[in-house]
């Protein structure tokens, strides 16, 4: 704890400063004061749910909405990490649930923060381990449960000390309900005590059952290619304009982080093609070859429109996307080879015929050309997805008796 004490006090005023920054960009002076736990109201007694950024928002509103059935008189505080996580629970969370931004993880701070909400509870989505949050937790007598349990590699390999750290952080676990049973392994590597992990499921096999999605409405048909990271626009643009038959197909690249965009643009407009701009209000004509939707909180709309999907992030080395969410709308998906934070997910789907992993550049624009060419093949492959995740339907409610076992 010493290390972990004397990293906190090196990195604190970056730490502030960078946190600033995100608040400025945003325009978002909520994110600013929350992250320093100053935070004005909260629902005393509350169940308490944390979910870091978009996906694990995502992965958690299911389980959000079911907990409010069953506990029609408990309050939940959904609690995320970026602005952008935040901005997607605050469209999303139904009545009876409010969001506010977890506190860095300062030691006074976290105090602050769990004096100030006494929560009931405490849910944890997938890997966020905070020392301090989880001895303040455990001191205030608020069970806490870590749910959809995920441990990465990276994670595992981490340096000795900090591995070292983890038993005294996962001490303070009520229990870990794992996403898989190599993650229950992982954790109990780390020092997790084996009689408090389970290997329940993956929440995000989990079909949302509080809203439809609307497809979006554009003039053509298109291939999407979500959630995309830097250089990943231009490749993949770069192959869409050498395939010869397209079928009056048009290109969307949806990116992960909308900021980008000035970017994007700069680097599309050296291929010489016709590109219409979202966020312009640019119109879509029959010459559009590339369209960039560089909005916030669309992805769903899009997917659901969409003749197939390319998931982002696994041409470049990020780890992957959730390509969970375009198997629940019934959209096939392709994938590269970088989906290290998603390996289960992904063996699963192409085991299972669901989904087509490339190795490259060259791979995907076969894969492509040939989706392109047999529409049948496209719509085979979302509907394998769609069975696949009607098959988990169990997995919430597993989880919920899990949490009611535990708390």
């Amino acid at each position: 704890m010493w290390r972990y004490h004397l990293l906190l006090t090196l990195f604190a005023i970056p730490a502030v400063l960078f946190t600033v920054w995100q608040a400025w960009q945003q325009r978002d002076i909520r994110f600013l004061r929350e992250r320093l736990s100053f935070i004005r109201t909260f629902h005393k007694r509350s169940i308490w749910i944390h979910a870091a950024s978009v996906g694990e928002v995502n992965a958690a509103m299911p389980l959000i909405h079911a907990l409010l059935r069953r506990y029609p008189d408990k309050q939940i505080t959904l609690t995320t990490s970026t602005p952008t996580g935040g901005a997607i629970a605050q469209k999303q969370l139904p009545v009876g649930a409010t969001h506010c931004y977890l506190p860095i993880d300062f030691n006074w701070a976290s105090r602050r923060f769990i004096t100030q909400l006494q929560p009931c509870c405490a849910l944890i989505m997938e890997t966020e381990l905070w020392p301090h949050v989880y001895r303040h937790c455990a001191q205030s007598g608020a069970p806490l449960l870590i749910i959809n349990g995920r441990l990465s590699e990276k994670t595992v390999d981490a340096p000795e000390w900090l591995r070292a750290l983890c038993p005294h952080v996962l001490a303070n676990v009520t229990a870990i309900l794992a996403r898989s049973e190599r993650d229950r392994e992982r954790y109990i590597s780390l020092g997790a005590a084996p009689d408090k992990v389970t290997t329940v499921g993956n929440i995000k096999l989990i079909t949302p059952t509080h809203n439809s999605v609307e497809a979006i409405s554009l003039r053509r048909p298109f291939v999407l290619a979500a959630s995309t990271h830097d250089d990943e626009e231009l490749r993949i643009a770069r192959l869409w304009l050498s395939i010869k038959q397209r079928h009056g197909r048009l290109l969307v690249i949806v990116p992960r982080h909308p900021k980008r965009s000035a970017a994007i643009q700069q680097q599309l407009a050296t291929l010489g093609c016709n590109i219409a701009v979202r966020s312009k209000n640019e119109t879509i004509t029959d010459t559009t070859e590339i369209y960039l939707a560089d909005t916030l909180g669309e992805l769903p709309a899009f997917i659901k429109a969409a003749d197939f999907v390319f998931m982002g992030g696994t041409l470049v080395p990020v780890g992957g996307h959730n390509i969970l969410e375009v198997a629940q709308l019934g959209k096939g998906v392709l994938f590269g080879s970088h989906m290290k934070n998603f390996s289960d997910e992904a063996a699963i789907f192409v085991d299972a015929n669901a989904a087509i992993q490339v190795t490259d550049d060259e791979a995907l624009k076969g894969a492509i050309s040939a989706l392109l060419a047999d529409p049948t093949r496209a719509a085979q492959l979302g509907e394998q997805g769609k069975n696949l995740i009607a098959q988990c339907e169990r997995i919430l409610p597993d989880y919920l008796k899990e949490i009611e076992r535990h708390l």
